[in-house]
């Protein structure tokens, strides 16, 4: 079944370290395209997820953004710098014995010098909670995407079937049509040779060869085959929008060769049918994985 290249999902992962936010975007683009938002401490985690989008999306334009909140217990550690403070209280003491300073270097005095003290932020998001819920967030996008893909396939389906529908007709109506042609052309034919010496036999030579490149049996036939190509691969669980891209093209190949050959206005008229389903066919596996 094909996937759509569209789609959206999102989630909330708690745990005892506190809240992952996780939203992924799809959007339609020829390539593969990846854009992952995280906090800057996480960075470095950046080229796993990337490598875990590749696993499950083969094309589009993937965004996804990553937020983390972490719970008051794991928000951050309060630091003394002893060393600092170590340095505070040995020259207070030189200050008191080589100058006779009185007073004595209290705990109210420390705290107000800032460079002991320092808060350590703890952002890092556990790797296995992060990765985990990356996963869930990728595999809810692809859901969705399969969502959509199943309604395009559908749609895909349908649009076929009327090009099938129309091929039917026109190879219905071909024999008939090939037929009256000939009878025209021969009537012209006889008329030119009962007044002339114009050599018949060569005549109507010439007019089974003319006869044969009006034919349109193998453009039928081929056609129809893309036709069968086109849904067999519709049932493809493999990335298949390229290969659609490229069926399309030889099916508007062949319609057109059709139409450039039947001189008849009802085979005329199915052809125009036919290229109108398959600009729509082709509007729609734009957005096709």
């Amino acid at each position: 079944m094909p996937k759509s290249m569209t789609g959206f999902a999102k989630l909330e992962t708690e745990s005892p370290e506190g809240k992952l936010y996780g939203e992924a975007r799809a959007l339609n683009s020829r390539y593969l395209e990846i854009s992952i938002k995280l906090p800057r401490a996480d960075s470095l985690y950046e080229q796993k997820l990337r490598d875990l989008v590749k696993r499950h999306i083969k094309r589009g334009k993937v965004d996804v953004t990553i937020k983390w909140e972490r719970s008051n217990e794991q928000a951050g550690v309060q630091k003394v710098n002893e060393i600092v403070l170590a340095q505070y209280v040995e020259t207070a003491k030189t200050l008191k014995e080589k100058y006779g300073l009185k007073g004595d270097l209290t705990i109210d005095n420390i705290f107000s010098f800032k460079d002991i003290f320092s808060y350590e932020e703890n952002n890092n998001i556990n790797e296995d909670v992060l990765m985990q819920s990356f996963e869930r967030l990728i595999a809810q996008l692809n859901q969705e995407r399969e969502k959509e893909g199943d309604l395009i396939r559908k749609d895909l389906t349908a649009r076929a079937d009327a090009v099938a529908s129309n091929i039917a007709a026109i190879e219905e109506r071909w024999p008939l049509t090939i037929k009256m042609l000939e009878n025209r052309l021969r009537e012209k034919i006889t008329e030119m040779t009962a007044a002339s010496s114009i050599d018949e036999a060569r005549v109507l030579q010439e007019l089974a060869i003319y006869m044969e490149r009006l034919d349109i049996a193998e453009e039928i036939v081929r056609l129809k085959g893309h036709i069968e190509n086109f849904g067999d691969t519709l049932s493809s669980d493999d990335p298949v929008g390229r290969k659609l891209d490229f069926i399309i093209q030889e099916m508007v190949r062949e319609s057109n060769t059709i139409g450039s050959k039947a001189n008849d206005l009802f085979i005329n008229e199915r052809v125009i049918q036919i290229k109108v389903e398959i600009e729509k066919i082709r509007e729609q596996v734009q957005n096709v994985e």
